[in-house]
């Protein structure tokens, strides 16, 4: 019998940790995860697990941009050489089973990793988040002065090439010129000092035009899923160009709250995870009358592709996906442990706040 305390502790959560690896390594012990999982090509996450004792069970997550980008193929590790990192995990003595979202991440992480080809190798998706019950579609509109027949077009993610949120503003300030219609474009800065008044004044001079005050911008960051819920309820339209993405969170709860949704065409996971959902081949060369053509089938899809992520996606069903993978690769020894640990409140809402990223 072992003496874990949890069923499943997330390294990510200790990533910024300013204490020794020895000593972050000493904590997970007195954690006592019978399950640890990691992501990715961190090299915090070997430094640690070289102070671990060998046989740790570790769930590794692995995310895959897709091959329509130049960018990183693997976020948040660039300097990492996957298959020198896969290598000396796997020799560090620990039971290591790797996942990710969809079969696509799967076969192209086979691609870049021939090493991960031997392990088994699970797919679970993200869990569509529960809405906020009190975020408000008229307070949020009100804020931006629209009135009750303006249409609200909505974008949003990392301001960064392979999401493509610049491409769209620019696309809206050369086409779109009805004074009834406005995009709200929710941003993350990929570079410290971006302001609203930058990204402003950059979308002006690339689309030559003098004004941008149709478009209006929010400075976001992560985890901001109130305003999120808000911000998803204006819309009347989601627009989403990103041609990079291991899942695709925008467009997934976007759609999951019925928000009529175009996508960019993509081999990336954007395209993967609805089927007939109304794809874009770029928004660059989108004409006005295209646009109303495709919204409207995205108004007509919605309430479909509504039910199949909240059938598909919902929280009960990744969360048992997710146990019964972790049970599937649990050795037959310590079976009995992840039972009972399995039925622990705390350990569950850990394991629920690992299915929601």
């Amino acid at each position: 019998m072992g003496n874990w305390n949890i069923l499943a502790l997330e390294f990510d959560q200790l990533g910024r940790d300013p204490r020794p690896d020895e000593e972050i390594a000493e904590g997970i012990a007195k954690e006592s995860p019978l399950w640890l999982r990691i992501s990715n090509l961190f090299q915090r996450h070997l430094s640690v697990l070289r102070h671990l004792p060998p046989g740790q069970l570790i769930l590794w997550k692995l995310e895959h941009w897709g091959d329509s980008t130049p960018f990183d193929r693997i976020p948040m590790s660039p300097d990492a050489h996957p298959a020198s990192y896969t290598k000396e995990l796997l020799n560090l003595g620990h039971l290591v089973h790797p996942y990710t979202f969809t079969q696509r991440n799967r076969k192209l992480l086979h691609q870049d990793i021939p090493l991960l080809r031997e392990l088994d190798f699970g797919i679970v998706p993200i869990a569509q988040k529960e809405p906020v019950e009190d975020a408000s579609h008229e307070s949020l509109r009100a804020s931006l002065n629209l009135d009750a027949g303006d249409t609200l077009l909505g974008a949003g993610g990392m301001l960064h090439p392979a999401k493509g949120i610049d491409e769209i503003a620019v696309w809206f300030l050369r086409n779109i010129q009805d004074p009834k219609t406005h995009l709200l474009c929710c941003v993350i800065p990929d570079e410290p000092g971006v302001t609203e008044e930058i990204v402003r004044r950059r979308w002006e001079q690339a689309a030559g035009v003098d004004s941008s005050h149709r478009i209006h911008v929010h400075i976001g960051a992560y985890r901001q899923w109130e305003w999120m819920c808000s911000f998803y309820r204006a819309l009347d339209v989601m627009l989403v160009n990103s041609v990079s993405d291991s899942w695709g969170r925008m467009l997934s709860e976007a759609v999951g709250l019925g928000v009529p949704t175009l996508a960019r065409r993509a081999e990336c996971a954007t395209n993967d995870i609805f089927p007939d959902l109304v794809l874009v081949h770029d928004f660059e060369s989108l004409s006005r009358e295209e646009f109303r053509a495709l919204a409207d089938a995205a108004r007509e899809r919605a309430p479909g592709l509504a039910r199949y992520a909240n059938t598909h996606y919902a929280t009960p069903v990744v969360e048992k996906s997710y146990l019964e993978m972790l049970r599937a690769w649990t050795p037959p020894d310590r079976l009995a442990e992840f039972d009972r640990l399995a039925q622990q409140p705390h350990s569950r809402r850990l394991v629920r706040g690992m299915i929601d990223r």
